[in-house]
This record gives C-alpha cells, structure tokens and sequence, in this order.
C-alpha cells in the first residue's frame, strides 16, 4: 500500500508533468489554491493519481478537497 510519503511524491510528480513546472516544496499542509494549480489541473491530476493507483474518488468528495493532505487522506482512504 502506498504510505503518505509516496502519495505526495507521487502528487509532485503528476502536478509537475500536468502543470509544467516543478513543486518541490509542496507538504501535505499546502493549500492547493496557493499552488497555482486550476479546478481543471486538479481534475487531471487526480484522475492520473486514480488511474495509476486503481481507485476512484467520488466527485462529491473532491469538492471538499483545500490541501493536498486532504487529497492524499482520500486516497489512503480508497486504498484501505
């Protein structure tokens, strides 16, 4: 399973190759809206992340989505 370290290294990766820069200071703590990162990029970015991980989160959860740590614990979630 991944752990949350993977998850957020993982969440780097695919917002660098969506986004076309680099988030190499991201923490769970970050607020996505601080990152620069539109409701269209953060769609493509989880839709990558539950591709490669095989799971799918409701888009009624996404909406309550403000931290990558949010979005990281609803991964865990569907993983478990």
């Amino acid at each position: 399973m991944a752990d949350k370290k993977d998850l957020l290294s993982m969440f780097k990766v695919v917002a660098a190759r969506i986004d076309k820069r680099q988030f190499d200071n991201v923490t769970t703590e970050s607020k996505i809206t601080e990152l620069g990162i539109d409701s269209l990029s953060m769609m493509q970015i989880v839709g990558e992340m539950e591709t490669e991980l095989g799971v799918m989160i409701p888009d009624e959860d996404l909406v309550e989505l403000q931290t990558v740590g949010d979005l990281v614990k609803k991964i865990e979630a569907r993983l478990a």
